[in-house]
């Protein structure tokens, strides 16, 4: 990941003073200059950032497309994640969290448009499954006014609220369940500018029912995906592999000889629940057992929810999982 150069968010204010300019002449030029400062406003010129305690900079000009076999919808941001909470949070997320969860979301929108220059993103570039209005009716039946109305709030509750890093909108990344605690971002991504996320104790996920999990799988069957993956000829055996792991417990890397992959690409392949596994032999079968959900990267929804249980509000839940970020208003 990349740190992308300094963007532009928000809207700068403009506001006409002075005394009246006497005579035809001068009114006329009046007349042209306001025409032509309010057509240099409207096009975005002198954009700014402003902190979330100052005033309110309008309604968000990002939009996301989604595309699918009814055709192709342009939604303006703020729509956009109410869809985007419905697909990516549980249902009984507690409100600061589902608050802290749209902060995120609205980032990584911000992010992906500006890395890619445009005000309109798509959702494959987001990759970020977002929910129609009409597909969260049948989810939730009978509930769906409670659960939308919660949702709706969470976005309207941070509208425009975004994260930065150094002045700058940062990808943030999350996942449902930590293996105790979250990965250090460059451990993950290799890379020094994923500094901002640091790891994090996330203790109460070990009390979580899914924590830990085990999936057992022939020996043949494991052996064969390993030969994928490496892109070997035939089966490699899986006694023959080694793990790397990093400062969480997660596998970064799967070595074979003189090869390597991701633990990322093994998990994703092997179906498992994260890449924090250890494999046991018993007979014919191999037992990989698993902890934690997800890649174990940035804030851990389940640790998030605890925190909003306690009365910790959104802003709190976001300087835990990313301190040396700002919240700033777009």
């Amino acid at each position: 990941m990349r740190r992308i150069a300094s963007g532009s968010i928000g809207r700068k204010r403009f506001r006409l003073t002075g005394r009246t300019v006497p005579g035809r002449k001068y009114g006329r030029y009046a007349v042209l200059f306001l025409v032509g400062l309010l057509l240099f406003q409207g096009f975005g010129a002198g954009e700014e950032t402003e902190h979330v305690d100052g005033e309110d900079g309008g309604r968000s000009h990002y939009t996301v497309v989604r595309e699918s076999m009814a055709g192709r919808e342009e939604v303006p941001l703020e729509e956009y994640l109410i869809g985007a909470l419905a697909g990516s949070v549980p249902d009984d997320f507690a409100p600061q969290a589902c608050r802290a969860q749209a902060v995120i979301l609205r980032t990584n929108v911000i992010y992906v448009a500006q890395k890619e220059g445009t005000a309109s993103v798509t959702a494959r570039m987001l990759k970020q499954e977002s929910l129609t209005f009409q597909e969260m009716r049948e989810k939730w039946g009978d509930t769906f006014g409670e659960r939308y109305g919660r949702l709706k709030e969470a976005v309207k509750e941070t509208e425009g609220q975004i994260l930065v890093y150094e002045g700058i909108p940062v990808e943030l990344p999350f996942f449902p369940l930590s293996a105790g605690k979250t990965r250090q971002g460059g451990e993950v991504w290799q890379d020094h500018a994923a500094s901002y996320l640091p790891s994090v104790s996330c203790q109460e996920d070990v009390f979580a029912a899914q924590y830990e999990q085990e999936k057992r799988m022939g020996e043949r069957e494991l052996e064969e995906i390993l030969g994928e993956v490496f892109g070997a000829e035939g089966r490699v055996p899986w006694e023959e592999t080694e793990t790397v792991t990093d400062s969480a417990g997660y596998v970064t890397t799967l070595i074979w000889k003189e090869k390597e992959i991701p633990g990322e690409v093994f998990r994703e392949r092997a179906g498992l629940a994260s890449s924090c596994f250890a494999m046991e032999k018993d007979g014919n079968n191999v037992y990989l057992v698993t902890k934690g959900i997800g890649h174990g990267l940035g804030m851990s929804q389940y640790t998030a929810n605890a925190m909003a249980g306690e009365g910790k509000e959104y802003r709190e839940i976001l300087a835990y999982f990313f301190p040396a970020c700002e919240i700033i208003k777009n």
